[in-house]
């Protein structure tokens, strides 16, 4: 009888170990696969429809694969912790996201070079506070009680504001505003400011030099009080398991897809003319912003 039940527990035990390998196996199949399958937070991209992410990002990606030779697929994510979760068993090969979510929410060691569509289309981008010139309100601690403007599902924006909120006032932000807008263009977050329906905004330069090109009175009476550097928006970072070979095809395709009708089709898509490589490390600056916000809010009692 005890051998019998040994036997019987040792074959459950082999069994499960054998599944569990099996995924292993599985996983390693899928980084081996020389396919691009790329991941997008949808809410990362809001300054972009969900059609343009759905339908032309795919078709342009699919014929950028078929012009060097690969399989391509694009899944749009609603849910980050499902996004980090087919990142880490090769669901996906390649992800964008908001550095923010993908500087907190995914493990770093799994990353590796990529890319990013800057909408400057090479020029490094800033996240700025903006307010309207000439008001007396040249400083940030001149905002308690004011009007906030801010762009929705943009978490790093939130993160800065809450930043200079907690270095000015001791609290984030919603304790300092007396009303607070959220629109899902930064175009539209700009004009608030410019129509007085807002005191402040933070946004990223880029738009905000867009948007003054297509208005130039904006110039005219918006200001920069506050700036941070070295955030990148939107980046996208190769899983470290995909081979390195593979993964420089791919990146070196992207870099120069501003040299045919296609690839600046695809461009225009994220409002920039040329893509750039970008590192791990390039996360340092909104970690340590995170990090420094998580310690004011600590010492100046949440």
């Amino acid at each position: 009888m005890q051998n019998q039940m040994f036997l019987k527990h040792a074959y459950y035990v082999l069994t499960i170990t054998l599944v569990i390998f099996a995924g292993f196996a599985d996983a390693g199949d899928l980084f081996a696969e020389k396919t691009l399958r790329i991941g997008f937070h949808g809410a990362s991209f809001h300054e972009y429809s969900r059609e343009d992410l759905e339908v032309s990002v795919k078709i342009v990606t699919e014929e950028m694969g078929k012009a060097i030779g690969i399989e391509t697929n694009v899944v749009i994510y609603e849910d980050m912790k499902l996004m980090r979760t087919d990142f880490e068993n090769g669901k996906v090969n390649l992800i964008f996201a908001s550095p923010l979510l993908i500087a907190t929410e995914i493990n770093q060691d799994l990353l590796a070079d990529g890319f990013i569509f800057n909408p400057s289309g090479g020029k490094p981008d800033s996240l700025v506070i903006l307010t309207k010139k000439n008001t007396g309100m040249d400083h940030f601690n001149s905002f308690r009680g004011k009007k906030l403007g801010l762009t929705e599902s943009d978490p790093v924006s939130d993160l800065y504001v809450n930043f200079l909120s907690q270095s000015n006032f001791k609290k984030d932000y919603q304790q300092v505003f007396k009303k607070i807008s959220h629109d899902k263009k930064s175009h539209l977050v700009i004009l608030k400011l410019f129509f007085d329906q807002v005191d402040v905004v933070c946004v990223y330069e880029n738009f905000f030099e867009v948007t003054g090109e297509l208005n130039p009175q904006i110039f005219s009476k918006i200001q920069i009080i506050d700036r941070i550097n070295g955030i990148p928006p939107g980046p996208g970072f190769f899983h470290k398991k995909v081979d390195p070979v593979f993964r420089e095809q791919v990146i070196s395709e992207v870099i120069k897809m501003n040299t045919y009708p296609r690839g600046r089709q695809f461009l225009e898509i994220f409002k920039t003319e040329q893509a750039l490589r970008v590192t791990p490390a390039e996360l340092d600056k909104i970690r340590q912003l995170y990090k420094e916000y998580q310690h004011l809010r600590t010492i100046n009692g949440r």
